[in-house]
């Protein structure tokens, strides 16, 4: 099922240079690759969150506070530098 979309003028000779750049023969196809790659980072964000909030609870859990965290963090860091 294809769906049709607005693109306003002022960016359709952007869409079609930059296609043209990356060797795509139409715009469309061009546009369709960076919108699964749009989509494609989104889902992966949200697996991020989703992971970052388990840890937090996590740690909540375990009475470690994001002070604790931040601050072994920061040792960890000046470790490295020395």
């Amino acid at each position: 099922m294809a769906t049709a979309i607005s693109i306003p003028d002022r960016l359709i000779s952007k869409i079609s240079e930059a296609a043209k750049k990356k060797g795509f023969a139409k715009p469309e196809d061009f546009v369709t690759r960076l919108i699964e790659e749009k989509l494609l980072e989104l889902e992966e964000k949200e697996k991020i969150i989703a992971i970052t909030d388990k840890v937090r609870a996590a740690l909540e859990a375990k009475g470690v506070s994001e002070e604790e965290t931040l601050a072994k963090f920061e040792q960890f860091r000046q470790r490295l530098y020395h």
